[in-house]
């Protein structure tokens, strides 16, 4: 089962949102929380699904939507954030499907007591964040900020040239899906790439994969470094001044991962001394980042909002995998669904 309806255009996130309610047929009640999700979408989810569908804050709702909800399709944090209380309303919920692929946010002792269901979008995330990172890597070897400088100045310059990232040493934070789909990018333009995890266990994808524990004896041989961990309490503030004095001089960093990774006050030294030349910065330790944080001003820093899975795309990767899970869900068949997620001790 796949969204039929590819034409759309799946998520304009300028428009304001209707709380609408799509009833088909059928009493499966799927409530949306966010409102990312279009008018046209909800219709399409309705209609593949023989179900009604609601978009609100599950407060917003009213109490028969309230009591009929089986399904919750969220992204459970920030403005979109699920609190035990939320969950506590909703007497027949069964199952959560989570529009990212961390569910670290949701409110895991009431979802355990009441054995719901959790599934996550993981792997949508891949494509963009893999084509994110080559940009950055891009954007700095070939000196994007400082052309533009030129170019506003009118001023037809040599004193400056541009770097190769052919031959050039990626080492990446995190062999998962989008680790993976990062190194094959990056081989396919000429880069070696060597990545590091938890096991050590070799993946075609990367020339050389190493324990994290020895990441400070592998650091020196690193360009550029990215990191796609995830937050965990191994991966919190891996990145501080100890780890940082093993890199190589001006190497460049880049996080799309997780802001904790990063211990942010020795990240911003090292960006100032130039130990660290350059850092393209998606994800940080307090989102949003805010107004008056150093990151923002700084010419050798690209920030950009926890934007760089946010594509055109995204919203229909999140749902088709809802879509497949869907239909072992209505065979009671819940063993097969993909990406579930044990909350369970």
């Amino acid at each position: 089962m796949k969204l039929a309806m590819l034409s759309i255009g799946f998520v304009d996130f300028t428009t304001p949102i209707s709380h609408a309610t799509f009833k088909i047929r059928g009493d499966t009640v799927i409530v949306f929380t966010t409102s990312d999700i279009s008018c046209e979408l909800q219709r399409a989810i309705a209609n593949q699904t023989k179900s009604e569908v609601v978009q609100n804050k599950i407060s917003k709702l009213n109490q028969k939507d309230k009591s009929k909800a089986e399904i919750l399709i969220t992204y459970g944090n920030f403005d979109d954030a699920i609190t035990a209380e939320d969950i506590s309303q909703l007497i027949h919920l069964k199952w959560i499907h989570v529009l990212s692929s961390g569910t670290e946010q949701l409110p895991q002792e009431a979802i355990r007591s009441r054995k719901i269901h959790v599934t996550s979008s993981k792997g949508i995330h891949a494509i963009p964040i893999s084509e994110y990172v080559v940009c950055s890597i891009l954007y700095f070897a070939k000196k994007i900020e400082e052309f533009r400088k030129l170019q506003k100045q009118r001023a037809w310059s040599y004193s400056m040239g541009m770097s190769e990232i052919y031959g050039k040493t990626l080492g990446i934070l995190g062999t998962g899906y989008i680790g993976r789909e990062i190194a094959k990018k990056a081989k396919a333009l000429g880069m070696s790439v060597i990545g590091v995890n938890r096991s050590g266990n070799h993946s075609d994808e990367f020339d050389q994969i190493y324990k994290v524990h020895k990441l400070k004896e592998i650091l020196p041989a690193f360009d550029y470094i990215c990191s796609v961990l995830p937050s965990t309490d191994e991966t919190k503030h891996l990145i501080d001044r100890g780890t940082i004095s093993h890199m190589k001089d001006g190497v460049i960093f880049i996080n799309a991962g997780r802001g904790d990774v990063a211990v942010e006050k020795d990240l911003l030294e090292s960006l100032r001394t130039g130990k660290i030349s350059g850092a393209a910065l998606d994800v940080f330790e307090e989102e949003p980042l805010e107004s008056c944080h150093p990151f923002w001003a700084m010419e050798n820093v690209l920030v950009t909002p926890h934007a760089s899975a946010r594509t055109e795309m995204y919203m229909e990767r999140a749902l088709n995998i809802f879509l497949d899970n869907f239909k072992y869900y209505q065979d009671n068949d819940l063993k097969n669904m993909v990406n579930k997620v044990n909350f369970q001790v």
